[in-house]
């Protein structure tokens, strides 16, 4: 993917949705390309994390083990959505596992090098949390 496509992917998601265009030139330079196959697991639940996956091309489902062990569907993502955001700021455990429904294409984001761009360029940390205190305000008030 060329940089100017990572550019055109980024702008269309809700978690860059509040940075200047720069800014998204930055995350873009730190972003990577990765193509999975059907059925390929991204993370399991309880891994420790430490990449956002931003959804190219593709659907990722999310499921979680019930208390009886079995997995439950818990929601399905696609195109311009994104998991992992935590595990930039973070190295807890994933709270769910997420696997690949048919071929896949991402842009990935290693925590490392987020930390080290925030560090840099302090406006880009702040609008990703101000995004991020969005989301969990809109997820509470369900």
């Amino acid at each position: 993917m060329i940089p100017l496509e990572k550019i055109i992917v980024l702008n269309k998601v809700s978690l860059f949705a509040t940075l200047r265009t720069e800014d998204v030139h930055m995350i873009s330079t730190i972003s990577s390309e990765e193509i999975y196959e059907d059925g390929h697991i991204l993370f399991y639940e309880k891994d420790i994390g430490d990449r956002l996956f931003i959804i190219v091309e593709g659907e990722v489902s999310i499921l979680r083990k019930a208390k009886d062990g079995e997995e439950k569907h818990i929601a399905t993502l696609k195109e311009n959505e994104f998991l992992g955001e935590l595990s930039l700021f973070d190295a807890e455990t994933r709270t769910a596992t997420a696997r690949c429904c048919g071929q896949c294409i991402f842009l990935v984001i290693e925590r490392n090098d987020m930390e080290q761009l925030a560090h840099e360029y302090p406006d880009i940390a702040f609008g990703f949390i101000k995004m991020l205190i969005s989301r969990m305000r809109g997820m509470l008030s369900k």
